[in-house]
């Protein structure tokens, strides 16, 4: 058995996967001050009478930047500097340990489960993020930035600061914050339902009623995404795209505008690189870092 711990800004998933299946899974309040301890109790409580080396290995996907199991930065947790080997391998001696970054482990799960040998995804979320895989293997890059799609520079129009400290990122405007953020900067020229206090739903909500504000921004988003899937498509040439994150339940409005705008961006020999959402969900994370190796 094998186990893969997602962990996130609230809540830290734990799935127990066999053969690449997931067996069963819960989940726990993630707290910055216990947090690995949490973890590992978690796992002791679940499996409890079973024997521990019926475990093979526990994978960790980290929202932030990690490598050889050391993270350096959790930013949304606020965690950094944590031997991962040390905070938890004394409560699972002899169990292999394995950790990459959040968004790459979900690439993984999404890549295995597509049956696509070569693909990347893009996660659309508070921020936005990613994975690259080829030949079924996660490519990290030399500095554990590959896949940080969130930060190619594709918005030349407006100023909006990144987290990261760059201007005209991705996530600036194709994140939920951004969206969010461009609805509220455009909010007076457009004639719209939309109340200030709008959440990025909402803003694909009104978009889909054809509502002058919502389109507009949808559809700026739409672009941004496709022009950095274009010069994606002619740097890894993969076989798909794959869209995911919690903005990408937004609807079909989305996935057909970018569709439509990939086309019209990006080289004529890979224009017709299929585009789709993710279809693992939640459980994306889990699978993906019980994937690790």
């Amino acid at each position: 058995m094998k186990i893969g711990v997602d962990i996130g800004g609230t809540t830290v998933k734990i799935g127990f996967v066999k053969d690449n299946l997931l067996l069963d899974h819960f989940q726990i309040p993630t707290k910055k001050e216990s947090l690995f301890v949490d973890i590992a109790l978690a796992i002791k409580s679940y499996i409890k009478s079973k024997n521990i080396n019926d475990i093979e290995m526990i994978g960790f996907g980290i929202p932030g930047n990690v490598k050889n199991n050391y993270i350096y930065n959790m930013p949304n947790i606020g965690i950094k500097n944590i031997d991962i080997n040390q905070a938890i391998g004394s409560y699972f001696p002899n169990v292999k340990i394995f950790s990459n970054n959040d968004a790459n482990v979900a690439a993984l799960a999404e890549a295995y489960h597509n049956n696509f040998k070569s693909s990347y995804m893009i996660t659309l979320g508070t921020g936005v993020g990613g994975g690259l895989v080829l030949d079924h293997k996660l490519i990290d890059g030399c500095h554990n930035a590959c896949g940080e799609v969130g930060h190619l520079f594709v918005d030349y129009k407006h100023n909006f600061q990144c987290t990261c400290g760059l201007c005209g990122c991705l996530e600036t405007v194709a994140s939920a914050t951004g969206v969010v953020r461009l609805a509220k900067y455009y909010y007076n020229q457009y004639h719209t339902v939309l109340p200030i206090s709008m959440t990025c739903k909402d803003v694909f909500d009104k978009a889909k009623e054809n509502d002058p504000l919502g389109f507009f921004v949808v559809d700026y988003v739409s672009k941004a995404l496709a022009r950095g899937l274009a010069s994606l498509s002619v740097s890894v040439d993969v076989e798909a795209f794959i869209i995911g994150g919690g903005v990408s339940a937004c609807g079909d409005i989305l996935l057909e505008l970018v569709k439509k705008y990939f086309k019209e961006y990006s080289h004529y020999a890979v224009k017709n690189t299929p585009i789709i959402y993710a279809k693992l969900g939640n459980l994306a994370g889990m699978l993906g870092a019980a994937m690790l190796s």
